[in-house]
């Protein structure tokens, strides 16, 4: 009997869906570059490479619990361009990169605003009734996705 090896998201959430026919890499190529032009990004957008992974991989849900508080993650993959537009994000709060719905109305967003294309953007949390820059719209989550990943105590 062989060993079975999981990927590192099991080891990072409580819950993980995965619909192997989401994963849809020209989609995410894309919506990134996509993005790109919405950021005046001379490059299409650089995801977080464990972003990247999760995505290639058909991780479309994960959910975790850190203390007294829960966290849902429904990524936006290839639907990261579209939902921007959607949600009027040029408008709203222009540079926020859409990353995952929290299941209770906010999203959580990676934020451009600095015009990094690296993959390593501050990660905050916004209500989708309230999206905007001012402190009282949004707050910030984890300095990078990275971070939001491996800290299980972030949500």
């Amino acid at each position: 009997m062989g060993v079975v090896s999981y990927p590192w998201w099991h080891t990072r959430f409580e819950s993980v869906r995965i619909d192997e026919g989401a994963s849809d890499v020209a989609g995410v190529a894309l919506a990134r570059t996509e993005l790109a032009s919405a950021l005046v990004f001379a490059e299409p957008f650089v995801l977080p490479p464990l972003l990247a992974e999760m995505l290639a991989s058909g991780v479309i849900w994960c959910s975790r619990t850190a203390g007294d508080r829960y966290a849902e993650f429904g990524w936006c993959g290839a639907q990261m361009a579209e939902i921007s537009c959607d949600y009027e994000f040029a408008d709203y709060m222009p540079a926020a990169v859409p990353l995952a719905f929290d299941g209770g109305g906010g999203l959580y967003l990676l934020d451009a605003r600095a015009g990094r294309n690296d993959g390593r953007q501050p990660v905050v949390w916004s209500h989708s009734g309230s999206l905007g820059w001012h402190p009282d719209d949004h707050r910030l989550v984890a300095p990078d996705f990275e971070s939001l990943v491996w800290d299980t105590s972030l949500t």
